[in-house]
C-alpha cells in the first residue's frame, strides 16, 4: 500500500521576517515511526537583472523508507514574489512544468498517481502560498524539485536595492550551494549578511558572480545584498516575445509623504478568527495606541468578527484606552474569517482600520464598509494581500504591510499620506494595455508596464497627491534595444494581473487565461509535469517543446473520441434508468417467514466473499466484486405495475399508499398511509476532551475549550465533536463558530470545506452551506459529488432552478468510473425535485427518455470525505434479510447502488414500500488507501421517508469512522 506523507514547509519568508524555520522533510502519518525522509541536497541560485531578481531553489530529497512516497511541498511567498518555474526529475531528466486549468491539472496528477506514475503539480492556495504534490519519492532512492520565484527588489536607501534570501534552517544537509550573479552591474554589489564568511563577489565580463558549496550543513543564516543602482533614476526593458513587444520601465522616485487630516471618528475593525493567532497582535495594538496618542480626543467604534460580527462597541478617547487595550487582548481568537459578516455602509466614520490577513475562508461575499479611506494592516507572514490592496486604496487608502514596515514606518505611514503614481501619457497609439492604468500608492521603487505598439515612443509618469501632481518623469521606449535576460513579458502579465486580481470572481476568466499564456501560476492556473506523452494527450495538456510533435500527431487521431463518450454515456444511461423503472414497476411480495440466510448458493457465496472481506489486511482496498444475481423469488410474487408517469401529481401519493404488496389497481379506495418515523441513534466519540468538557462548569466550558485547542486543534474531528457539544448544551453560536474553524485548519482543503458544508446544511444554514460548497466547486470542479452537494445545498436554499441544473449536469456528464452509479442517483435527485417543486421548473434540455416519477418509502444516501475509500451501506429490513453491496437486492424490493471502493461515494438503498417492522441502517469501513488531515473517515448518511413526494420526511447525522472492519448502527426506520 502506498503511504501518502507531508513534506513540512519550505520557508521563503517574504523580506524583513526573522523567524526560523526547520529544513523541510517527510513524515510518514499516522505511527509510522520509520526515518523520516530528509533534503539530501540544496542548491539556490540568484540572478539579478535591473530591479528583478530570479530565485530557484533545486532541491533533492531522499527516501530511506522501503516503500514509495508521495510528498507535499507547501511554501509561502512574500508580497509581490510570483512562482516562475516548476520542474521534476522523470526517468533521470529534468522536465518542466507546464502551465494548466487548475482542475484540469490536478485530474491528471491524481489519475496518474492512480496508475503509478510519476506526476508533480504546483497550485497556488490562499494568499501568496504554494504547494506541490510530488509523486513517487521512490523506496531508498532521490527525487529532485526546481522551483523559482520572481520578485521587483525594493530600495535599500536613495541609491541601492536590496535582496534579502532567508535561511534559517536547523536540519543539515550533505551538499549546500549558494550562486548569486548581478548582470550588467558596473559596482560590485555589498554583502551586508552572508551564510558563509568567504562568500564573496567577484567580478566576470558583465556580471558579479559569489558561489560557495558547503558540505554537511546546515543554512542557518540569511544573504543579505545592496546593489547600486547606478547614476540614472530610470531604467527601461523591452523584449520581443510571440510576436508581440513588451516593455517595462522602473523609476525611483523619492518616497515623500505628506500630513494627512486626521480622523475624529475612527472605525477599527478586528478580525479576531482563529488566525488571528499567527499575527503579531501585540505589535498592532501597540501601533493603533500610538496613532490614538497622535490623534487626541476622538470617538473609536471597534467591530470585532470572525464568522460574525460582534455588535459594535464605543470607546472615548484617550480616557477608554485601557479599556480598549483590555479588551483587544482577551478576544478569544476561533472560527473563520467572513468578510462579508461586515455590514457597516451606513456607520459614520472619517477612517477605517482594518486588522487582518485578508484570508477570506468563510462565505463568497465583500464587506460593506462606509465611503472613508480605508488603511489595511497586516503583521501575519501568510496573508492576501491582493485582497488587502484592493480593500484599501479602493477606498483612497493604502496596505501597510507590517512584516516590511519598521514600528517607526508604520506609525509615519498611518499620520500621513503616500505620494501616489496617478497617470501614464504617451502619444495615442503608441502602447496598449498599460498597468497600473489607475492611482496607486508609491512606496518605494515604482514599475509600469505595457504593450509597446511603436518601434519608438516615450511615456510620461506622473506623480503626485490626491488629484495634485507634484512632479513628472520621462521615459524613451526603443523596441531595438530590447533585452536578452530581462523577463519583461512576464513582468507585465504579472501587473495586468495584479490588477485582475482586484475583482476575482469577475475576472476568473481573464485570469486564468493570463496565466496560462504567460506561465504565471495563478487562482486558475498551475504547473504540471507528467511522465509520458501518452498522459499529455489523454488529459489534452500540451506539453514541453520536446514532447510536442508527437503531441500533436497523437491528438489529431483522437479528435473525435469526446464526441462518441459522451453519446455512448447518455444511452447507458437511458438503459440503467429504464431498468429502475422496470424496478419501480414490480410488485414485490415478502415470502413467509424470516429471511434465511444461505438460501441458494449464489447468497451464500456473496457473504462468503464478505466474510473474506472484512478480514483483508487494515486500509487495504479490494476491487469491487461482480455483483450477484438478483434474490430468486417465485414468479407468483412479482406482479406488473402500471408505471406512474402520467398521473397528476397530486395523486402520486396514492399510487403508492398502503403495505408491501398492495397494488394501487388492488382497491378503488386508497388504503391508509402507515405511520413511518426515523430514529437516528447518538453517536458519542467517546474522546478525553469531551469529557473534560462535561466534568467543566458551564461557564468555563468556553475557556476549557480554548485550552484543550492547544492540544487537539490541529485535528478537524476535535471542531465537529466539540462543536456538537456546545450544540447539545444549547449554545448554538458558539458551536457554530467553533464549527467553522475547518474552515481555517488548511486553506483550500476541499475534504474539509465538504464536511463543514454538509454540517452546515444538516444546521440549517443554508446560504453558508451553499458558499462553502462554491468553494469545493472551484477547488474540486472534476469531481460530480463537488456539484450534487451544491445542488442539495441550493435546493434547500430555494434555489430549485440552480439545483436542477446543477443535477443535469451530475447525470449527464461521464466522470471517472470510480464515480459508480453518481449519474444515476443524481438522476432520481432531479426527478424528485420536479416532482415535489412548488412551481414548475424550466426542465427542457432534459431528455424525455430521463423525466419519471418514482416516489419511495425508504431512501438513504451514504457520503464520505476521503478519496481513494471504500464505505459500505447496509440496511436490514424487518424480515432479517440485509441488503449491501454484494447482496445488493432484497426480497421485498430493496435494492442498493454500486459499490464505491475508490471515490466518495455516494451508495444509496431504495424501497418502494415498506413492510411494517424495522429497518436497520449500518455503516462498514472497509479500507482506505489515503490518509486524510481528519485522520479518520467522516461519514453523512441521509435518511429519506416518502422520498420523492410532497410528504417527504429526513434527517441526516455526521459521524467519523476510523480503523477498518468497523461497522456501526446508525439509525432505524419503523413502519406501524
Amino acid at each position: 500500500m502506498l503511504l501518502r506523507c507531508l513534506l513540512l514547509c519550505l520557508a521563503l519568508l517574504p523580506l524583513g521576517a526573522q523567524e526560523r524555520r526547520p529544513m523541510p522533510g517527510l513524515t510518514l502519518r499516522h505511527g509510522d515511526r520509520s526515518e523520516p525522509a530528509r533534503i539530501h541536497d540544496l542548491a539556490i541560485t540568484v540572478t539579478v537583472v535591473g530591479h528583478v531578481a530570479t530565485t530557484t531553489w533545486d532541491l533533492t530529497v531522499f527516501n530511506p523508507q522501503d516503500r514509495v512516497l508521495e510528498g507535499e511541498l507547501v511554501f509561502p511567498l512574500g508580497e509581490g514574489q510570483t512562482v516562475s518555474r516548476f520542474a521534476l526529475d522523470v526517468n533521470g531528466r529534468l522536465r518542466e512544468g507546464v502551465v494548466v486549468e487548475k482542475a484540469k491539472g490536478r485530474i491528471a496528477f491524481e489519475e496518474t498517481v492512480r496508475r503509478g506514475i510519476d506526476p508533480g503539480l504546483l497550485e497556488k492556495t490562499a494568499g501568496n502560498s504554494f504547494r506541490a504534490r510530488i509523486y513517487p519519492i521512490p523506496a531508498r532512492g532521490y527525487k529532485r524539485v526546481v522551483l523559482a520565484y520572481e520578485q521587483e527588489l525594493q530600495d535599500a536607501d536613495g541609491d541601492h536595492l536590496r535582496y534579502r534570501l532567508p535561511l534559517a534552517f536547523t536540519d543539515r544537509v550533505a551538499t549546500f550551494r549558494l550562486r548569486m550573479e548581478v548582470l550588467d552591474q558596473p559596482e560590485s554589489p555589498t554583502i551586508t549578511a552572508k551564510p558563509s564568511a568567504t562568500f564573496a563577489f567577484k567580478q566576470a565580463r558583465r556580471a558579479w558572480i559569489a558561489e560557495e558549496t558547503l558540505r554537511d550543513v546546515a543554512p542557518d543564516a540569511p544573504l543579505e545584498v545592496v546593489i547600486p543602482r547606478g547614476e540614472g533614476s530610470a531604467q527601461a526593458f523591452v523584449e520581443r516575445r510571440n510576436g508581440e513587444t513588451y516593455a517595462f520601465v522602473m523609476v525611483h522616485p523619492r518616497a515623500i509623504r505628506e500630513a494627512k487630516v486626521l480622523p475624529k471618528r475612527l472605525l477599527v475593525l478586528w478580525d479576531a478568527s482563529a488566525s488571528a493567532r499567527s499575527r503579531d497582535r501585540k505589535r498592532e495594538i501597540q501601533l493603533l495606541e500610538g496613532y490614538l496618542r497622535r490623534l487626541g480626543p476622538c470617538t473609536l467604534r471597534l467591530a470585532v468578527f470572525r464568522n460574525t460580527a460582534e455588535p459594535l462597541k464605543t470607546f472615548a478617547m484617550p480616557q477608554d484606552e485601557a479599556a480598549l487595550r483590555a479588551h483587544l487582548e482577551a478576544l478569544p481568537l476561533d472560527g473563520a474569517t467572513r468578510l462579508e459578516a461586515l455590514d457597516l455602509a451606513s456607520e459614520p466614520a472619517d477612517e477605517t482600520l482594518l486588522f487582518s490577513d485578508g484570508l477570506a475562508t468563510l462565505g463568497g461575499g465583500e464587506p460593506r464598509l462606509p465611503a472613508a479611506p480605508l488603511l489595511a494592516l497586516s503583521s501575519a507572514q501568510a496573508a492576501d494581500h491582493g485582497r488587502l490592496r484592493a480593500l484599501s486604496e479602493g477606498r483612497g487608502g493604502e496596505l501597510l504591510n507590517l512584516q516590511r514596515l519598521s514600528d517607526a514606518e508604520a506609525a509615519q505611514a498611518l499620520t500621513t499620506r503616500p505620494l501616489a503614481f496617478l497617470r501614464a501619457t504617451y502619444p495615442e497609439g503608441s502602447l496598449s494595455e498599460v498597468h497600473p492604468s489607475q492611482g496607486q500608492a508609491v512606496r518605494g521603487p515604482f514599475g509600469l508596464a505595457a504593450r509597446l505598439i511603436a518601434e519608438r515612443t516615450k511615456v510620461t509618469l506622473h506623480f503626485g497627491f490626491g488629484t495634485t501632481v507634484r512632479f513628472t518623469q520621462v521615459i524613451d521606449l526603443d523596441a531595438a534595444q530590447a533585452a536578452v535576460e530581462a523577463p519583461v513579458a512576464r513582468l507585465w502579465a504579472q501587473k495586468k494581473l495584479a490588477a485582475l486580481e482586484l475583482d476575482r470572481a469577475r475576472n476568473a476568466q481573464a485570469i486564468t487565461a493570463l496565466g496560462q499564456a504567460h506561465g504565471l501560476v495563478t487562482n486558475g492556473t498551475s504547473l504540471i509535469v507528467l511522465d509520458d506523452v501518452a498522459d499529455y494527450v489523454r488529459h489534452r495538456i500540451v506539453p514541453p517543446e520536446d514532447l510536442r510533435a508527437e503531441y500533436d500527431r497523437r491528438v489529431a487521431e483522437e479528435k473525435d473520441r469526446k464526441t462518441r463518450d459522451a453519446k455512448d454515456h447518455l444511452e447507458a444511461l437511458v438503459a440503467a434508468f429504464a431498468e429502475r423503472k422496470q424496478w419501480w414497476e414490480t410488485v414485490f411480495k415478502a415470502p413467509k417467514g424470516n429471511y434465511r440466510e444461505g438460501k441458494d448458493k449464489a447468497r451464500e457465496e456473496a457473504e462468503r466473499d464478505f466474510a473474506q472481506r472484512t478480514q483483508a489486511a487494515p486500509g487495504a482496498v479490494a476491487a469491487m466484486p461482480p455483483p450477484p444475481p438478483r434474490p430468486i423469488i417465485d414468479a407468483q410474487d412479482v406482479v406488473p405495475e402500471v408505471a406512474p408517469r402520467e398521473m397528476p401529481r397530486q395523486d402520486l401519493s396514492m399510487a403508492y399508499a398502503g403495505f408491501a404488496g398492495a397494488s394501487p389497481a388492488s382497491s378503488s379506495r386508497p388504503s391508509p398511509q402507515p405511520t413511518a418515523t426515523i430514529t437516528l441513534k447518538p453517536w458519542d466519540p467517546e474522546t478525553p476532551y469531551l469529557k473534560e468538557l462535561k466534568a467543566a462548569p458551564k461557564a468555563e466550558r468556553y475557556g476549557r475549550y480554548l485550552a484543550l485547542r492547544e492540544a487537539h486543534g490541529g485535528t478537524p474531528g476535535f471542531y465537529l465533536d466539540v462543536s456538537d457539544f456546545f450544540r447539545g448544551a444549547g449554545e448554538a453560536e458558539l458551536a457554530l463558530r467553533i464549527l467553522t474553524n475547518l474552515a481555517e485548519l488548511k486553506l483550500e482543503d476541499a475534504a474539509l470545506l465538504r464536511v463543514l458544508g454538509h454540517r452546515l446544511r444538516q444546521l440549517g444554514h443554508h446560504r453558508l452551506a451553499v458558499q462553502t460548497f462554491e468553494e469545493v466547486l472551484r477547488l474540486r470542479e472534476e469531481e460530480p459529488q463537488s456539484r450534487r452537494d451544491l445542488a442539495l445545498a441550493c435546493q434547500a436554499e430555494g434555489q430549485l432552478q440552480r439545483a436542477l441544473d446543477l443535477l443535469w449536469e451530475v447525470a449527464t456528464t461521464p466522470w471517472d468510473t470510480r464515480f459508480r452509479d453518481v449519474n444515476l442517483i443524481a438522476l432520481g435527485e432531479l426527478n424528485a425535485l420536479l416532482a415535489t417543486a412548488p412551481q414548475p421548473l424550466d426542465a427542457g434540455r432534459i431528455d424525455p427518455r430521463l423525466r419519471a416519477e418514482l416516489p419511495v418509502d425508504i431512501r438513504v444516501v451514504l457520503n464520505w470525505d476521503t478519496d481513494n475509500s471504500d464505505m459500505d451501506l447496509h440496511v436490514i429490513d424487518p424480515r432479517g434479510e440485509p441488503c449491501f453491496y454484494s447482496h445488493n437486492r432484497t426480497a421485498i424490493g430493496g435494492r442498493i447502488s454500486a459499490d464505491v471502493t475508490g471515490g466518495y461515494g455516494p451508495e444509496e438503498f431504495l424501497l418502494k414500500k415498506a413492510l411494517p417492522g424495522t429497518y436497520q441502517v449500518k455503516a462498514h469501513f472497509y479500507g482506505t488507501g489515503q490518509q486524510t488531515t481528519i485522520g479518520a473517515t467522516t461519514v453523512v448518511l441521509e435518511l429519506y421517508l416518502r422520498y420523492g413526494t410532497g410528504r417527504m420526511e429526513n434527517k441526516s447525522i455526521t459521524l467519523r469512522l476510523e480503523g477498518p472492519k468497523r461497522m456501526v448502527d446508525v439509525g432505524a426506520f419503523t413502519f406501524q
